[in-house]
């Protein structure tokens, strides 16, 4: 292939990738990551039974209702080992100002 030839593919697929949908920014939530934001409300928590804890340093995380395609799917709790130094901050959801439902997504937080 000439250098020519190598030259015009570039641009060509150059071109190409400047036709790609340009979406709007995402809204970004507290921790970071793209914030969820959804009209239902999630559904009550579910009671858990927690499982006998595995080792002495582990840590109950609590199940949460996560946002999936267009409906709410629980996720269930889990044992983590604990961190020094941190502490969870529960998986939630909250009104927003403009009447959805915003998900903010569990974490451990410095002390």
């Amino acid at each position: 292939m000439t250098r020519a030839a190598r030259l015009t593919l570039i641009i060509i697929g150059a071109l190409g990738m400047s036709a790609c949908v340009v979406a709007p920014p995402p809204h970004y939530g507290p921790m970071g990551g793209p914030a969820v934001v959804v009209r239902m409300p999630p559904p009550p928590p579910r009671v858990e039974v927690i499982p006998v804890q595995p080792y002495r340093e582990s840590f109950w995380i609590p199940g949460y209702w996560r946002w999936e395609g267009n409906q709410h799917h629980w996720t269930e709790g889990r044992w983590e080992r604990h961190r020094e130094r941190e502490r969870w901050v529960d998986h939630r959801w909250e009104r927003d100002e403009h009447g959805g439902w915003q998900q903010h997504g569990g974490h451990w937080r410095q002390d």
